[in-house]
């Protein structure tokens, strides 16, 4: 092993992502709120460190190249001890981990565990008795874990027995510089994809996996298509890549929906998308939390229309800012529609109530400010 020699440096922050570097999509974004943070919590920008399992620079002294799943302690080891490493965040730390007890015995005394996803199925009865004990009784675990939903916290604390105390809830936030609404007639997206000027645009964005929906909002369309309402409609549909469309194709093939969707791929205006668009959708149909996108359709003042699951149901106040739907239930969803595309003034109240909304609870300024005072007072209530 390498000589470890300790430096007098003050304290370190070292933020641990579980991917390689620069993947981007949200990880981009929580790396910058991780390290927003962790200055606004007192460290100064050369004591802000990174792991990443694959690095792309090198060059760069505050990034040690570590898989934490499978830690290598020769190099992680004097990286924390000579870099006086005292606080560590990582991005959907479990536990047990073979690298919290080496994170512990070599200076950190913090580690907060931030979870982009639920941690266990729900259980009850005995078998939730004794996951509180286990825990209890481990001490190879993280000081506080963070999760992104409500529903996310309660498969940790109903899944694995994790108290509550050791729980925070932050939601994701949206930089609503970025992401605004256009009250004038902004026919961006319409001129961008062809869509006519009088058609207005049902928008969604995200990944095209089953669970997701997609496919409950292509028979939306085609069940609007079939009562001869979709004359004005236009869906837009984000986030496709490669041929994960073409089941969704086939089913719009030779229907009279099929010239009323639009699968628009991966981009990178989506921002001024959502701002040429009427409504965001959001039909997923198995587990989903706190989205992004969500977010993002609310800043940009978008009413919603989610399924009624999990975290996604947090995103909305129901008939407020939009509306919840049964997961699966494309009827309903088509009907949420045409009651928001036949109702101007319906609309204009949820849109303004989305962007007050994002504006109120879901800034990235907001998640920032509370993610710093998690690593300040990590084990306080």
């Amino acid at each position: 092993m390498a000589e470890i020699v300790m430096k007098a440096s003050a304290p370190a922050i070292l933020i641990m992502i579980h991917c390689e570097e620069h993947t981007g999509y949200a990880i981009s974004s929580l790396e910058h709120v991780f390290h927003q943070a962790a200055l606004r919590a007192g460290f100064s920008e050369d004591r802000v460190f990174w792991s990443f399992n694959g690095l792309k620079d090198s060059k760069t002294s505050n990034k040690i190249d570590c898989d934490y799943r499978k830690p290598n302690p020769e190099t992680l080891i004097p990286y924390l001890r000579n870099n006086n490493i005292q606080t560590v965040i990582a991005f959907d730390l479990g536990y047990p981990a073979n690298v919290i007890h080496l994170l512990k015995d070599n200076g950190v005394k913090k580690i907060i565990s931030y979870w982009g996803a639920s941690m266990s199925g729900i259980n009850s009865g005995l078998k939730l008795w004794l996951k509180k004990i286990e825990f209890l009784l481990r001490k190879n675990r993280p000081d506080l874990f963070v999760f992104e939903s409500e529903a996310m916290r309660h498969t940790a604390t109903h899944g694995r027995g994790v108290p509550n105390r050791a729980t925070r809830v932050l939601y994701l936030g949206v930089d609503t510089e970025k992401f605004y609404p256009d009250y004038g007639k902004n026919f961006y997206a319409h001129h961008t994809l062809g869509i006519p000027e009088n058609h207005r645009i049902v928008f969604y964005s995200g990944h095209m996996e089953e669970r997701k929906g997609v496919r409950t909002i292509i028979k939306a369309a085609l069940h609007l298509a079939s009562l001869g309402q979709l004359n004005n409609i236009h869906f837009v549909l984000c986030g496709n890549k490669g041929d994960e469309a073409n089941t969704y194709t086939e089913m719009l093939t030779g229907t009279a929906a099929e010239a009323h969707v639009t699968f628009a791929g991966y981009r990178n205006d989506i921002a001024a998308l959502m701002r040429s668009s009427t409504i965001g959708v959001i039909a997923s149909t198995g587990w989903d939390s706190f989205t992004m996108s969500s977010v993002e359709m609310m800043a940009s003042g978008l009413p919603l229309i989610v399924s009624n699951l999990q975290g996604l149901s947090e995103t909305i106040e129901d008939n407020k800012n939009g509306f919840l739907i049964t997961p699966g239930n494309h009827v309903e969803l088509a009907k949420k529609i045409t009651s928001l595309c036949g109702n101007t003034a319906l609309a204009q109240d949820f849109s303004r109530s989305s962007r007050l909304r994002a504006e109120n609870n879901f800034s990235v300024s907001m998640q920032i400010e509370k993610m710093a005072n998690i690593i300040g007072g990590a084990n306080d209530e």
